[in-house]
Order: C-alpha cells, then structure tokens, then sequence
C-alpha cells in the first residue's frame, strides 16, 4: 500500500473510533433530556417523586413534552407560554428529531473523505426507494452532544425561573441558560 492510502485508511479509522464515541454521548444525553423532562413533570405533578416516575415511564418522549408544557402552563395559570418556554419546547422537539436521525441511520467509516463518518438513511418518498447520505465530522457530534446539554441546562433553569417553588429539584445548582439557537 502507497503510504497515502495508508494514511487516509487511518485517518478514516481515527474519524470513525472518534465519531461512535461522540455518537454514543449524543444518544446518552439525549437520554438525560428525556429524564430531566421526567423529573421536571413529576415534580409538578407533586411531591412525590415516585408517582411521577410511575406517571412518565410508559410515556413516548413525544408525550413527555407536551404534557410538560401543559403542565407548566397550568403552573403559570396561564394560556399562552412565555416565549423562553415556547423556544424550549420547538427545542426539545428538534432534540427528538437529531435523535432519531441518529438512531435511524446507518452509519460507516468514510475512505473517500476520511476526516468524516458517513451517515445513511434509507427511506421510500412518494413510492420511490431513496437513500440520503451526508458525512459529518467528529466535531459536528461533539457539538451536537454540546447543544444536547444545553437544552438539559435550560429545562433546569427555565423551570426554576419560572417555577420557583419546582426549584427544589436542583437546589444546589444555579444555572444560566445557554441560549443556543437551533
């Protein structure tokens, strides 16, 4: 082998090892998002943390999130949710969509643009079997781990913001939002 080759077949290596670690920490805290929803509903449902875990277990992330914005809504004795609230929820929703994007690929090492890992969808679109594929660095999933977290943060601080009293969830911690845009 040349040792250019030999080098993009490493460097393809190296991108794949990195991008299924940052893969798996995006589908990690994906799953904390899911739980901080959990926690955040049981809590105001009542006090009891076992009901709400009781309540939310069976629940699809879907459900999770719009029965926490009703339930912050009932909270605020309010029809129409602060705008920081409404941008969380579009968020978690967007959340759910990289997830399953994520989860519903197939994914591969990339020789022909080593520096990335190859993400496949298989899909049939109006009656036509159709294949989408995009590469994407390490750092692209790093960063999408980054944006992840960000909306954990700012389920936590939004919620104790505007829900004071829910603020014995995390007493010890005092965050600030993250602000990252979708």
């Amino acid at each position: 082998m040349q040792r250019k080759k030999i080098a993009k077949f490493v460097q393809a290596v190296t991108s794949w090892q990195d991008g299924l670690m940052h893969l798996g920490e995006c589908v990690i805290q994906f799953q904390r998002i899911e739980d901080c929803l959990s926690m955040c509903i049981g809590q105001m449902i009542g006090r009891d943390r076992r009901i709400g875990a009781i309540v939310t277990t069976e629940m699809s992330y879907r459900t999770k999130v719009t029965v926490f914005g009703a339930l912050f809504a009932r909270r605020l004795k309010c029809e129409i949710l602060p705008e920081d609230v409404l941008e969380l929820i579009a968020r978690l929703h967007w959340a759910e969509e990289e997830r399953n994007k994520l989860v519903h690929s197939l994914w591969d090492a990339s020789e022909a643009k080593p520096d990335t890992i190859l993400r496949e969808k298989k899909a049939i679109r109006k009656r036509a079997y159709c294949v989408t594929a995009e590469h994407l660095t390490p750092e692209d999933l790093e960063e999408l781990n980054r944006l992840f977290e960000g909306v954990i943060t700012d389920i936590i601080y939004l919620t104790s913001e505007h829900l004071p009293k829910l603020g014995a969830i995390y007493p010890a911690r005092k965050i600030k939002p993250s602000h990252t845009s979708v």
